[in-house]
């Protein structure tokens, strides 16, 4: 027995010299493993260089400990390090984005914070940028916009401000001056893209070249002869009206002469894409100049003035067709990082990255570990559900399966999202949106088509917090029907056993510009109080109550017509209040709005009113005795709701 012992301490001792001596050559020879690196969770691609840094350093990344702070300022730093801080992308990412140039035209006239985070959105260093400061903008706003623009060689401010009208020519003038700007320009860019403050990109810089070489030279300039609805726009005299508080667009009874030329006007976006051959014709062209001139005094001359010249008959142009490149809203938004360390390895040299989504950055962190080059061949986001089963394609797509820090966890939100088409558009703004802790209810149109409805349902059965609203209505844009659905939708939520703090309503073309933390600790601010931002009727909203207004359903289209009946005063000798459709309101408040007899009350009175939902929210909340939902008088801004064109809807 005494020998056994023996034998099993010296086969202990032999297999203990062993190990030994080959970690010992491990060590020697530089191949011991790097060490196990529990990694957190990321959620936004600019701080991948700190990450990989984190992971060669062999650092824990925690939640707490990746930069998730906003741009850093430019305050009392060089531009490098401004530049540098906020992970600006320095290099073209491809040879066909360096050889395909674009000029953006961007007018803006407030939030410097919003247009900081479009313009590093948007921004490539082969492109050209041309920005418009609104001449009615504060001068701490232009300051900080000309500080921005100065760090780059390829962005300036337009040469002429305009004192911009809503709907007036001034708005048409400011683009035209970044045009007449950009045509001066030493960049040989392709196509120009005009945009506003809150113009999001949809598709990466890659894609939207792709996309445009597909026209081979053509404009994009959607638009259609002029609507019942529409032509008196151009028919009488509209004039600008400009005060020290506000301006706006003053309708007369005085018609207008013929278009210059015998040429047909043509309506339709104001947002284009033109190429730098038509954006020569505009400037110089006599009949382009006569347009101009005569749309001095229309109104919302921007939508058909180049729709209208794109169609003049002529055998050496061929200036047609419609891109979708961004949410007029707005919403958004995708981020590209360019990564560059040649010293991550002794020995191998590791070429940047070039990354278009967060999701990458276990691919690329493999990649690094591995000494290879990264380049990546395609979109990473998944847009249509291709994958055999729910847990391959949340984890194709990159979805984010576990709260990213405790305080979201601790405020889980809930989402009305209210969609009629555009699949893909909403699988994108889904994704933007989502997070495991909170809870997501989707009305889909009931006229919308059976292949919409069918993908929608799919997508919704692979998340056990979203479902689609227990019942659907047939919306109509202006209709108690767009309310009834988020009111649907709220009903839903207030069943739910997810315990969310704020319900916030959007339709399919919000795309955040706030990540879901930020938007956490921002309404953590209003202490339990609804943001429903209004005010008292202005003169032109006030027939929206007074009259009746009644639905038309048919299966070409739908519409609401006014008719000459006068309503009832509102239930409760109620005040009514005018503002916006999207809000945020607080669980109580939500069951306040299922339950209470004023409400319901309420509710029924509206019915036959133009718009509802631009008055339900923000009159409710300002029931005299209901303190505890006393709205802020500012708006949060947590969604790139676009400002849609005239007459658009959401």
């Amino acid at each position: 027995m005494v020998g056994n012992m023996k034998l099993k301490v010296l086969k202990f001792v032999v297999g203990l010299i062993a190990v030994s001596i080959t970690l010992l050559f491990l060590y020697t020879n530089n191949l011991v493993l790097p060490k196990y690196l529990p990694v957190g969770k990321i959620s936004n691609s600019s701080v991948l260089a700190e990450v990989c840094d984190m992971i060669i350093t062999g650092k824990k990344i925690l939640d707490g400990n990746i930069p998730m702070t906003p741009l850093t300022p430019l305050r009392n730093i060089t531009c490098q390090q401004y530049l540098t801080q906020n992970h600006y992308i320095m290099k073209p990412l491809s040879k066909d984005e360096a050889e395909f140039p674009l000029a953006y035209v961007m007018v803006i006239h407030k939030d410097f914070d919003t247009f900081e985070r479009l313009f590093r959105a948007i921004y490539m260093p082969q492109n050209v940028y041309c920005v418009h400061v609104d001449e009615k903008a504060t001068s701490a706003f232009k300051d900080s916009v000309g500080r921005l623009l100065s760090c780059f060689a390829n962005a300036f401010l337009a040469s002429k401000r305009e004192s911009v009208v809503y709907a007036g020519l001034s708005r048409l003038q400011a683009d035209l001056n970044c045009l007449q700007d950009l045509i001066g320009s030493e960049v040989p860019w392709k196509y120009t893209i005009n945009t506003c403050g809150q113009d999001f990109p949809l598709k990466t810089n890659r894609e939207i070249v792709q996309y445009i070489k597909g026209f081979k030279g053509k404009n994009i300039t959607p638009g259609v002869l002029p609507p019942p609805h529409i032509i008196r726009r151009t028919r009488y005299m509209h004039l600008e009206q400009k005060y020290q508080l506000f301006s706006f667009m003053l309708w007369t009874w005085i018609r207008k002469m013929s278009p210059p030329h015998n040429l047909t006007i043509y309506f339709g976006s104001s947002y284009v894409a033109l190429t730098r051959e038509f954006a020569n014709f505009v400037l110089q062209d006599q009949r382009a100049i006569d347009l101009l001139g005569w749309s001095k005094d229309t109104y919302s001359s921007d939508e058909h003035f180049c729709v209208t010249l794109n169609r003049i008959p002529d055998p050496k142009r061929h200036f047609t067709h419609f891109l979708c490149l961004f949410c007029v809203s707005l919403v958004t938004a995708l981020i590209f990082v360019f990564v560059y360390n040649n010293e991550l390895w002794e020995n191998k040299n590791f070429l940047g990255a070039s990354l278009s989504n967060a999701s990458l950055l276990a691919e690329v962190c493999r990649q690094i570990f591995k000494g290879k080059v990264f380049y990546p061949t395609e979109n990473a986001l998944k847009t249509t559900l291709s994958e055999p089963t729910c847990y391959e394609y949340i984890a194709q797509s990159h979805y984010i399966t576990e709260a990213l820090s405790e305080e979201e966890a601790g405020f889980p939100l809930a989402y009305m999202m209210a969609i009629h088409k555009d699949f893909g558009t909403f699988e994108r703004l889904f994704r933007a949106i989502y997070m495991p802790q909170n809870v997501y209810c989707v009305h889909v149109d009931k006229k919308a088509t059976d292949t919409f409805k069918d993908a929608v349902k799919q997508l919704l059965s692979c998340f056990p917090n979203a479902f689609l609203a227990s019942k659907m209505e047939p919306v109509v844009y202006g209709g108690i029907s767009r309310l009834q659905a988020d009111l649907n939708c709220i009903k839903d939520l207030a069943g739910s056993e997810v315990p969310w703090k704020y319900a916030i309503n959007t339709c399919g073309q919000d795309f955040p510009l706030k990540t879901n933390r930020e938007i956490v600790q921002y309404l953590k601010g209003f202490k339990g109080k609804n943001i429903t931002p209004g005010v008292l009727p202005p003169d032109h909203a006030i027939g929206r109550t007074k009259y009746v207004h009644q639905e038309v359903l048919s299966k070409k289209n739908s519409y609401m017509i006014k008719t000459a009946e006068l309503k009832t005063p509102p239930p409760h000798n109620m005040t009514i209040y005018f503002g916006t459709a999207y809000v945020a309101l607080t669980r109580e408040f939500a069951n306040f709005v299922l339950q209470d007899q004023q409400v319901l009350d309420f509710l029924s009175w509206s019915k036959d009113t133009y718009s509802p939902d631009e008055h339900f929210w923000v009159t409710l909340n300002r029931i005299p005795g209901t303190s505890l939902w006393t709205s802020p008088s500012r708006i949060l801004c947590l969604v790139c709701t676009h400002v849609p064109l005239k007459g658009e809807a959401c």
